[in-house]
């Protein structure tokens, strides 16, 4: 039986392909680890030393972790760690992962918020009463408060700082919520927190008996719609200069390929050739057209001038004349706008609604392309779907990965 887990399962919404290296052809990846990577690793060892001393009745001074902090990255930095982003160097992020330990240790300092029970605690998620579905994870922290309370403890060393509605889907720290409550008959409340690092911040969530029976319920069809996957096409994202398998990946073989070629070399490619001829014209047309819109809004205002001036509304050119046309339309608080909810709210109220209504087709287009919605509902989604076919050219600066690591 195939164990998932929540990275295995994220990995498939991430990319089909990057899934199918990592777990069904078990590819070997060129990269080992990023620079990100490596700074989470050892910020966790540390705190898991944290906690694990004191289980022993031993308090380790900030001095102390930090010491031992650096004595970790020390022993375990090697040169083939990659670090996409090259204008920082290892000791920039070195430093950062110092900061994460000592915000930690100031905001929780003397460390006595609740018992630790378990560090990096393997764990069994049994998602239904026959067993057919049992995910494994790895609690960073689990505690009891005084008052009964289990908290499942989380440290994020990522940049990212989630919206709190991001973080009410999440969905790996509900799934050890689950696996809690199997394990514990008396952890009737548990919370969810989020220690993330990069900010000082802590965000802390509980979930209902009901939300965990619906997530359950989610993450099986889930599983069966990995397993019944047969097309594992590369999606393109952010994430891209992170991944392990890129160079690989059919949608970066020529960024791979010339990524090794020496400076002269490069320039001679016919792709490259291709792209920057491209980028060239492209820019050009861009400068044109924004010179010639300059040059149009300073003729449009004079023209309005001088039919104001002239009491006039048509006026005329050689063999050509312009209309001017003024009127006051009403113009409405935006989508993110408050006053947008109170609006729409009033249309209803009067049971207008059907009358102005209307679905956003470019908001589920992008919801079909990016898959941000469970299969199972995006199937129903795609019988209605036409395919129009479109092509369009897209420039974007190349942020090359650091060629020393």
């Amino acid at each position: 039986m195939t164990m998932f887990s929540h990275s295995r399962l994220s990995t498939f919404e991430q990319c089909k392909l990057k899934y199918k290296f990592k777990y069904i052809d078990k590819v070997e990846a060129p990269v080992q680890q990023t620079i990100e990577a490596f700074l989470g690793s050892v910020v966790h060892a540390t705190l898991e030393k944290l906690y694990k001393d004191l289980r022993f009745e031993k308090l380790n001074t900030i001095e102390e972790l930090l010491e031992w902090y650096n004595r970790e990255w020390k022993k375990n930095w090697n040169e083939k760690i990659i670090i996409v982003r090259n204008e920082y160097t290892e000791e920039n992020y070195r430093k950062m992962g110092e900061r994460f330990i000592r915000d930690y240790y100031r905001r929780y300092y003397p460390f006595k918020e609740g018992k630790t029970i378990a560090l990096e605690q393997k764990v069994k998620i049994r998602l239904d009463p026959e067993g057919k579905y049992i995910m494994r994870g790895v609690i960073d922290r689990l505690s009891c408060r005084e008052d009964g309370v289990y908290e499942i403890h989380d440290y994020k060393t990522n940049f990212t700082l989630p919206f709190k509605e991001y973080l009410k889907e999440d969905r790996q720290l509900a799934l050890y919520a689950i696996a809690v409550k199997n394990s514990y008959p008396d952890a009737d409340k548990i919370r969810l927190v989020w220690h993330f690092l990069a900010h000082d911040k802590e965000v802390v969530m509980e979930k209902t008996d009901e939300e965990l029976e619906k997530l359950k319920k989610e993450t099986i069809e889930l599983i069966e719609t990995i397993k019944n996957e047969k097309d594992f096409r590369p999606k393109a994202s952010k994430l891209c200069d992170w991944c392990e398998f890129r160079s690989l990946c059919p949608l970066w073989s020529h960024i791979s390929k010339t990524e090794k070629l020496e400076p002269n070399e490069y320039l001679k490619d016919p792709g490259v050739k291709l792209v920057n001829r491209y980028a060239e014209l492209k820019l050009k047309r861009e400068e044109f057209l924004r010179k010639i819109d300059a040059e149009l809004e300073k003729l449009k205002e004079a023209i309005i001038k001088f039919s104001e001036k002239e009491g006039c509304e048509i006026i005329a050119g050689s063999d050509v004349a312009v209309r001017v046309w003024k009127a006051e339309i009403p113009k409405f608080p935006g989508k993110n706008e408050e006053e947008r909810k109170r609006l729409e709210e009033e249309i209803k109220n009067s049971g207008r609604w059907d009358e102005v209504s209307m679905l956003d087709t470019a908001a589920l287009s992008r919801i079909i392309q990016s898959e941000a919605w469970p299969e199972h509902v995006l199937e129903k989604i795609r019988k209605f779907v036409r395919t129009e076919r479109i092509e369009k050219l897209y420039l974007k600066r190349l942020e090359k990965p650091n060629s020393d690591s």
